[in-house]
């Protein structure tokens, strides 16, 4: 807290004024690009034709910069998104490529560039639902759904 910060604090504690802090939501697209960094990073590597890897175990750079393993970051993102589209009501969201991308990459096998690029489609299916969906529905079902993961859905 800077000077006039503090200097306003003491008056308002004079006067008997409480502060509250102030909540301020995300912009959407922030919030989108929070969302969406983890398959963004994922597909876009998988795009250029390689992924990087650690003792040959595909891994990708999130957020913080710290390295994470792909195929259970994937997992949890695809089935917290099942879950969100079951409880939306959404039938288009199969998720099938993304499936497919994802068991390949388990098991160390071969991706061809339909794969990929089916994948990206869901991806954007999946960003479109995200910018028309109910924020606080989707923030309600993602908890849900990490939760189950935690327990070992």
């Amino acid at each position: 807290m800077n000077r006039a910060q503090r200097r306003q604090a003491e008056r308002n504690n004079k006067r008997g004024i409480v502060q509250t802090e102030r909540v301020i939501p995300l912009p959407a697209l922030l919030d989108e690009f929070a969302v969406f960094d983890l398959p963004q990073c994922i597909f876009d590597q998988l795009k250029n034709g390689q992924i990087d890897a650690a003792n040959d175990v595909p891994v990708f750079r999130d957020n913080t910069g710290e390295l994470c393993e792909v195929v259970p970051a994937l997992d949890g993102w695809i089935f917290t998104w099942e879950k969100i589209a079951q409880a939306l009501g959404i039938k288009m969201l199969a998720f099938t490529s993304m499936r497919i991308v994802l068991s390949k990459l388990n098991s160390g096998a071969m991706l061809s560039v339909i794969n990929i690029a089916a994948a990206h489609c869901e991806l954007a299916q999946c960003r479109a639902v995200f910018r028309k969906a109910d924020r606080a529905k989707l923030m309600s079902v993602a908890k849900t759904a990490q939760i189950q993961l935690i327990l070992g859905h």
